[in-house]
Parts: C-alpha cells; sequence; structure tokens
C-alpha cells in the first residue's frame, strides 16, 4: 500500500520537481560546507569584493566570504524551518485533537484560546518577544515562531476529527471498549496522516519566511546564521542602491526557491489526496 503510493506519488511532476529543488538546496548546503570549510564569520579577504575565483559570491561590507555564508545561512534557515513546524505541529495537533473528540467544555475552552491567539497579530507577538531576548540563536528563533503559528492548523485539525468521530470504524472501536487514547492514536491519527504532513509542510514554508521577516526588521537571530540574517545585513548596508547583487541575491533565490518548493510540494499531495481536486 505505501510502495504503491509512493510510486503514484512521484508519477506527478510537480511534486518530483519540488522535492528535487528543495532537496538539491539543502545537499548543496550541507555538501557544500564540507568541500568549502570557511568560516562564515571571519574577515578573509578585501571588503565588497564581487564575484571572483577566489570569493565565488564575493565578499560583504566586513570581508566575509558570501557564499560561506550562504551555506551556513540554508542550514540553519532549514533548521529553523523543521524545528518551528514540530513545535507548531506539536501543539496544533493536540489542541485540536484533543479538542474534537472531547467536545463540550473541553472544546469551548481550547477554541476559546485558539482564537484569542489566531486573531492577535502573530508578527506581533513574534516581535515582542524577540525584543526581550537580547541573545536569539536558531533554535529561540524556532520557538518564537512556532508558538505562534498552530491556531489555525489546531482548528482545522479539530474539523477532520469531527467529521472522523462520526464514522462507523470510530464507533466500532468504542462498541469494543478502547480507550480515548487508544481510540485517537489506532483511528484518528493514522487517518489524518496525509493531512498533517501537508500541515507540516506548510508550516515549514511560512516558518522560513517569517524567521527572514523578523530579521528583516532586526529581531531575528544574533548567534549563528540564516538567509534572513545575510538580508538584514545586505539591507543596512545598502547593497541593493548600490548594486551589490551579489549579496542580496543569491540568500533572497535562495529563499524563494526552499518557500516555493514547500508549496509546491503541499498543493501536490493535496491534489493526489483530495478526491475532489484529482476529479477535477
Amino acid at each position: 500500500m505505501v510502495s504503491r503510493i509512493v510510486k503514484d506519488l512521484f508519477k506527478i511532476r510537480k511534486l518530483v520537481l519540488s522535492v528535487a529543488i528543495f532537496t538539491g538546496t539543502i545537499l548543496a548546503s550541507v555538501i557544500g560546507s564540507a568541500v568549502y570549510p570557511v568560516d562564515p564569520l571571519k574577515m578573509v579577504g578585501p571588503p565588497e569584493q564581487p564575484p571572483s575565483e577566489k570569493f565565488p559570491l564575493g565578499t560583504d561590507s566586513w570581508g566575509r566570504d558570501l557564499l560561506a555564508l550562504l551555506l551556513h545561512g540554508i542550514k540553519n534557515s532549514f533548521y529553523i524551518g523543521v524545528t518551528a513546524a514540530a513545535i507548531a505541529l506539536a501543539i496544533g495537533l493536540t489542541i485540536g485533537v484533543i479538542s474534537g473528540f472531547k467536545g463540550g467544555l473541553v472544546d469551548g475552552f481550547l477554541m476559546l484560546v485558539t482564537d484569542i491567539i489566531l486573531v492577535l497579530p502573530s508578527i506581533l507577538i513574534m516581535m515582542l518577544i524577540a525584543a526581550y531576548l537580547k541573545e536569539r540563536n536558531p533554535f529561540f528563533v524556532s520557538l518564537i515562531i512556532g508558538l505562534t503559528s498552530w491556531p489555525w492548523l489546531a482548528r482545522a485539525i479539530r474539523s477532520q476529527v469531527l467529521s472522523l468521530k462520526e464514522r462507523e470504524f470510530i464507533q466500532m472501536s468504542r462498541m469494543a471498549g478502547l480507550s480515548d487514547a487508544k481510540i485517537i492514536w489506532e483511528d484518528l491519527l493514522p487517518n489524518m496522516a496525509s493531512y498533517t504532513f501537508m500541515a507540516f509542510v506548510l508550516l515549514m514554508s511560512g516558518a522560513m519566511i517569517a524567521e527572514a521577516g523578523l530579521s528583516m526588521i532586526g529581531l531575528g537571530v544574533t548567534k549563528g546564521i540564516s538567509l534572513g540574517i545575510i538580508l538584514y545585513w545586505a539591507q543596512l548596508l545598502e547593497s541593493v542602491r548600490r548594486g551589490m547583487w551579489w549579496w542580496f541575491g543569491p540568500p533572497g533565490a535562495c529563499l524563494v526557491l526552499l518557500a516555493t518548493s514547500l508549496l509546491l510540494l503541499s498543493t501536490s499531495l493535496d491534489e493526489y489526496f483530495s478526491p475532489r481536486l484529482k476529479g477535477g
């Protein structure tokens, strides 16, 4: 069954393209860092040099190698995306499942909390939290994004559970005397696996973009490198106005590639698993 689904999925050209772009970018970063072991934060040459044989992507205003910065930035942006998505998924899935399955007062309370967080501007919450953390490593930035990204998922998962819990196989499990925890673990979660994975992909894409947004206003990582913080430095030193395309171009292109490939992957999965879209 699983092997058939995998074979069918890889017949979808958009999915193959999105996976190839995403994995290719990440692998290039991982392998490139090993093949090109230059300290990204060390001054290695004259400042603001254009691409050359010695510096393939040139140098920034501090004489740092921009290729080394880019390779490390991709890895950290990927780490932030995965970590933030995992945190948001864990919170949203837990609240959504419990709310939809239990109903009543539990449902009302959890949805009230979710709605309160949902209506608050997430970027404002992230700004307030980040502003109080003077030293922000990639994990703290991931935590900030993850803690503010789950409400929409909780509501979506709740809707899925409300639909599934009325199905015959759930009623049969209840009649068999299975506990709520066992029904959730063995019946509900496997039936939401495809949707959960699509949600994780969307959360990862959103987290990478959110990190870049925080960095562009000076609230990104302070310890470490990310694509967002490279763009922040480029903005701060007016690289666009000064025509230093090698500083802002590559990280911007990589961020767009990663985010677009994840969105394309999510769309492809949605088309495969949604009978309505497949039929259309």
